[in-house]
């Protein structure tokens, strides 16, 4: 009998690898900088897009489009 990894628990761990967690977001911020939620690209809180991808800042200005 020989050990067996499942298939749930290595979905997981990749899911965790993948995603940015909320403290790297958060060491991002305090340099003043945001992570885009489409390309993963950090850049500039105050920039209204980001310069890759063109996608809204929506954290720092809502309003905008």
């Amino acid at each position: 009998m020989g050990w067996k990894e499942k298939e749930w628990k290595k979905n997981k761990r990749h899911e965790e690898q993948d995603s940015p967690k909320e403290f790297e977001i958060e060491m991002l911020r305090m340099q003043g900088l945001i992570l885009c939620e489409g390309c993963l690209t950090a850049y500039s809180l105050y920039q209204s897009k980001c310069p890759t991808c063109e996608k809204p800042n929506k954290t720092h200005y809502p309003a905008k489009v």
